[in-house]
């Protein structure tokens, strides 16, 4: 799997999207009243979903994507450039202007100190909201040439001062539009920080945990107009919670045991394959297999201009309840056309496509609570859903 830090060409580039602006956040009454409770905007533009973090001193103010496939967080340092000819993360931070950066190693091109420098691990002061702590990224500091016709690849870099440590960027490679150059890298919110050591490169000395509160867990709140990002379980005791339990622990990733529409199965083969999905609002779109894709899509058309979206809800069975998706989650009509945010995995990758990204669709009008502590998600549906 070819990834690279390139990130904004092949997996961090959205393409601009006139969607509805979620920058109007709405807080509930009770942000105060939730004991732990950290809420703070969630903000989009275009494609791009992201929260504004406070990084350093002085304050550096950041516009940061939310992932659930990687253990670190990143940045692009305003002293690089654009990464990749087609879109980027934009510069925003600057290591050389913030007092309280604390430098642990450089990250390296290749297996050798002599190779070129691609940026610096270390630590600084991190606010979201109220909560404040000290945290470990990776600041990107590698400049190219502008005139080369692309950036560098990389399937992988190292880190160290002595003995380098391979780090691979773990992403799959489905898509081709994740970033607008809007935003100025992640957070890494990926639960598996409990399976490296407190001294390694991407470990729980750089997860997120930090940041919750005694529940663990983190709440995106898109119902009835919000746009919410909360530290914590920021959901109603009234409310009903729809749990899907993980298929490990320290996972945020659940077997797909069939698709449905109306009671009737899109893809009777997917009961036969060993299929996970997992979700990460990084990505806008949901990439699935095989030919559900084209199943689904086929109730889209309409005679008229527009979307069809009278049909039921497409159910994604796991094994332990269903989740459901409604048509206006995932179709947007251009007044002409009508657009589908469920798309086929890049059959060029060669590689068995067993697993499964939900993206930002699945997060419309509903509420997303994922629970580190138990290795599950939560979802709660509008009224009218």
């Amino acid at each position: 799997m070819l990834i690279s830090l390139l990130f904004a060409a092949q997996l961090l580039s959205f393409g601009l999207c006139a969607e509805r602006n979620m920058t109007d956040a709405i807080f509930p009454e009770n942000q105060e009243g939730l004991s732990g409770v950290i809420t703070v905007p969630l903000k989009n533009y275009g494609h791009e979903v992201y929260i504004d973090i406070n990084v350093g001193n002085p304050v550096q103010t950041l516009k940061a994507k939310l992932d659930f496939q990687s253990h670190y967080s990143f940045f692009l340092d305003i002293n690089s450039n654009s990464i990749g000819n087609r879109a980027s993360f934009e510069t925003g931070y600057s290591i050389f202007s913030d007092e309280e950066f604390k430098k642990k190693r450089n990250a390296y091109e290749k297996n050798q100190t002599s190779s070129t420098v691609l940026g610096v691990y270390g630590n600084s002061n991190f606010t979201i909201g109220k909560r404040s702590i000290k945290k470990h990224f990776l600041d990107f500091v590698y400049k190219y040439s502008k005139t080369s016709s692309d950036g560098p690849n990389y399937e992988k870099f190292f880190i160290g001062s002595g003995d380098l440590k391979s780090v691979d960027f773990g992403y799959l490679d489905y898509n081709e539009y994740e970033s607008n150059g809007f935003t100025n890298g992640f957070l890494g919110l990926d639960p598996r920080y409990k399976e490296t050591t407190p001294n390694g490169f991407f470990s729980s000395e750089s997860s997120f945990m930090d940041f919750l509160g005694p529940d663990k867990m983190i709440t995106i709140d898109m119902r009835d107009g919000k746009s919410l990002f909360s530290l914590g379980n920021a959901i109603s005791s009234s409310d009903t919670i729809n749990w899907i339990y993980s298929v490990k622990n320290d996972t945020f990733e659940f077997k797909i045991k069939d698709l449905t529409i109306e009671g009737g199965s899109v893809d009777p083969e997917i009961k036969k394959k060993d299929i996970t999905a997992v979700l990460n609002p990084r990505y806008r779109d949901i990439y699935i297999d095989g030919p559900a894709v084209d199943n689904i899509n086929n109730h889209k058309f309409e005679y008229t201009s527009g979307c069809n979206i009278d049909f039921g809800n497409v159910k994604f069975h796991t094994e332990n309840g269903a989740i459901g998706l409604r048509p206006q989650s995932f179709l947007r009509s251009d007044g002409y056309s009508c657009n589908s945010d469920i798309k086929q995995i890049n059959q060029g990758s060669g590689k068995k496509n067993n697993r499964w990204i939900f993206g930002w669709s699945f997060n419309k009008d509903r509420a997303i609570i994922y629970d580190y502590n138990q290795s599950r998600v939560g979802f709660v549906d509008a009224k009218d859903y």
